[in-house]
C-alpha cells in the first residue's frame, strides 16, 4: 500500500544539476504480517520437531543426559520390540499401588511423540521492545496408560538498537514463562490411575519442560527470528540503481508501534535550487494515517513531500505545434484575430506562418480533496511568427483526476484524459467574448496534443520504489488520506 503521508526514492530522468533536497519519508510493515511471516518461517523449519522423540523427566540435571543422546531410548523401558516394559504396566494397570508409576516416570516413559505449531504472536511492550510469544502444543504419551496434549508458551524479547543509519535487533532471554501449562488428556487405559497420573505428569512437567524448550527450541527459533527481522529493517536499492550520486536515504530511526515497524527515513534526492518550492525548514509534524485494513506495508508520505519529490524530478518541456496541424488551426487563428491590424491580405499570410509554443516550465501539484486526488499542470501557450511586437500568449492550468501505478518497482502518476478541464489564465484583452470558443479549442488541443506527450513524459520520470526481502511494492495501491 502506498498512501499520501512511503518512502519513495527519486529515479528517471533525472535534471543535470547540482544540489540536492532533503525529505521525510516513512515506511511501516504491518505487525499482523510480521507475525504471519515469523510463523511460516517457525513452520517451514519445524522448530518444534526437534523436541520430538524425547523422554521428559523431572530433574533437569538428567535432562542434560538426554539431550546429549538423542535420539534416546532408555534400557530398561524396552523389553524386546515394544519399547514397553510389560510387567511394570501391567502392576500398574492393576492396581498395585502407584510406586510402579513414579518409576516409570524416573526411567524416562513420558516422551513427547509430536508436536504443531507454534502459534506466533507479537505484543509491543514499548517502542523499543516486541515480545514474541510462542504457544506450543506437544503430544506426549506415559506407554499406553495415557495421551496428552499439552500447550505451553515461549517468550523471546527483540530490542530495536540504533546505531548510525542502521538498525540492530538485540534480543532478551527467550524463556518459557511460569504459571501457565494446559494439560488435556486425549486417551486414558485406566481412568483410576488418571488424577495420581495427572498430578505426577504435571509436576514432571512444570519441572522439566522449561528446560528441555530453552535447551532446544529457543536457540534455532531466535536465530531465525534474528534473520528474518534483520532483513525486514534494511531497506535496499533495486537493482537497476546506478548508485549513490542519484540520491541516498538514510533510516534515522525504527521503533515498534501498535500496528506496525515504523521506520523514519531521510530521503536525499538531486534537486536545483529552481526546481523547488522553498518550504519552512521545520514543518509542524503530522500524524500518520492508520495502516489500511489488510495491508502487508506502506510507504507514507505527506503531500508537501510528495509535491516536492515531484519538483525535483521534473524536466520542463516545450512543445511546437505546427500551423499546419489541423488541431490547432482554429486556436490560431482567434488569437491571430485578435491582435492583427484590420488588413485582412496581410492577416491571412501572417496566419499561414504563425505557429503555436506550449511551454510547460513548473512541475505538476497533486491535490487532495478527502480521499480523492487530483493533479493541475500550469503551463502556457504563445503564437509563433506572429509579426506582432507584444507576444500573444495565454495561461492555463490542465485539471485531471490523479492516477497513480507501481509496476516494475516504479510509482508513476497520470494524467486521466476523460477527467480533464481547463482553467484560463490570462489572455489576451480582445478575446472576451470568444472565452467560451477560447476554452473549447485550447482544451481540444491540450487534450489531443499535449497531454500524451506529458504523461509520456511523467511516466519517464516515476519513483523508484525500495526492495524489501519479503515484499514488494510491485502494482500496489496508492491511497490518499487526509
Amino acid at each position: 500500500m502506498l498512501q499520501f503521508w512511503g518512502p519513495l526514492l527519486c529515479w528517471g530522468l533525472l535534471p543535470q544539476v547540482q544540489g540536492e533536497a532533503q525529505h521525510f519519508v516513512f515506511m511501516r510493515i504491518s505487525k499482523d504480517q510480521l507475525e504471519t511471516d515469523i510463523s511460516d518461517l517457525f513452520f517451514k523449519h519445524r522448530v518444534l520437531d526437534r523436541v520430538t522423540r524425547i523422554p521428559v523427566r523431572g530433574a533437569a540435571g538428567e535432562g542434560i543426559a538426554i539431550l546429549d543422546h538423542m535420539p534416546f531410548v532408555r534400557k530398561s523401558l524396552s523389553k524386546k520390540s515394544s519399547g514397553i516394559d510389560l510387567p511394570l504396566v501391567r502392576g500398574l494397570l492393576s492396581g498395585q499401588g502407584h510406586s510402579p508409576l513414579r518409576e516409570l516416570l524416573q526411567l524416562g516413559g513420558l516422551v513427547i511423540e509430536d508436536s504443531e505449531g507454534p502459534e506466533v504472536t507479537l505484543q509491543v511492550l514499548s517502542d523499543s521492545l516486541l515480545q514474541v510469544t510462542l504457544r506450543s502444543k506437544l503430544y506426549l504419551s506415559l506407554q499406553r496408560i495415557l495421551r496428552l496434549r499439552v500447550i505451553k508458551n515461549i517468550h523471546i524479547g527483540a530490542r530495536l538498537e540504533q546505531m548510525g543509519n542502521k538498525t540492530h535487533v538485540a534480543f532478551e532471554e527467550c524463556h518459557t514463562p511460569p504459571g501457565y501449562l494446559s494439560i488435556e488428556v486425549l486417551e486414558q487405559m485406566n481412568p483410576l490411575l488418571v488424577n495420581e497420573a495427572l498430578q505426577l505428569v504435571t509436576g514432571v512437567l512444570d519441572e522439566a519442560l522449561p528446560f528441555l524448550l530453552q535447551k532446544i527450541v529457543c536457540p534455532t527459533a531466535t536465530t531465525l527470528l534474528n534473520s528474518l527481522l534483520e532483513d525486514l529493517l534494511h531497506i535496499t536499492l533495486p537493482p537497476a540503481s546506478s548508485g549513490p550520486e542519484d540520491f541516498q536515504y538514510y533510516v534515522t530511526t525504527t521503533e515498534f508501534t501498535e500496528e506496525a515497524i515504523l521506520m523514519k527515513v531521510q530521503l536525499v534526492t538531486p534537486c536545483g535550487p529552481g526546481q523547488r518550492v522553498p518550504r519552512p525548514d521545520h514543518l509542524a509534524p503530522k500524524p500518520l494515517p492508520k495502516l489500511a485494513q489488510g495491508s502487508l506495508a506502506d510507504l507514507v508520505f505527506s503531500l508537501e513531500t510528495y509535491n516536492d519529490i515531484l519538483s525535483c524530478l521534473y524536466t520542463s518541456k516545450e512543445i511546437y505545434v505546427s500551423p499546419q496541424d489541423p488541431m490547432a488551426a482554429n486556436l490560431i487563428q482567434l488569437l491571430s484575430l485578435s491582435t492583427l491590424e484590420p488588413e485582412p491580405k496581410t492577416s491571412d499570410q501572417s496566419r499561414g506562418n504563425v505557429g503555436v509554443t506550449i511551454s510547460i516550465p513548473d512541475p505538476p501539484i497533486v491535490h487532495l480533496d478527502g480521499h480523492t486526488a487530483s493533479v493541475i499542470q500550469p503551463g502556457s501557450l504563445v503564437l509563433v511568427g506572429s509579426s506582432n511586437t507584444s507576444p500573444v500568449s495565454v495561461s492555463w492550468k490542465l485539471v485531471s483526476n490523479a492516477v497513480f501505478s507501481s509496476k516494475n518497482q516504479e510509482l508513476k502518476l497520470q494524467f486521466t484524459p476523460n477527467s480533464i478541464t481547463v482553467i484560463l489564465g490570462p489572455y489576451p484583452a480582445g478575446l472576451e467574448t470568444q472565452k467560451e470558443r477560447l476554452e473549447a479549442f485550447l482544451f481540444e488541443l491540450l487534450n489531443w496534443r499535449v497531454l500524451p506527450h506529458h504523461n509520456n513524459l511523467l511516466r519517464k520520470q516515476g519513483l523508484l520504489l525500495p526492495n524489501i526481502k519479503g515484499i514488494s511494492f510491485d502494482q500496489a495501491q496508492m491511497e490518499p488520506s487526509e
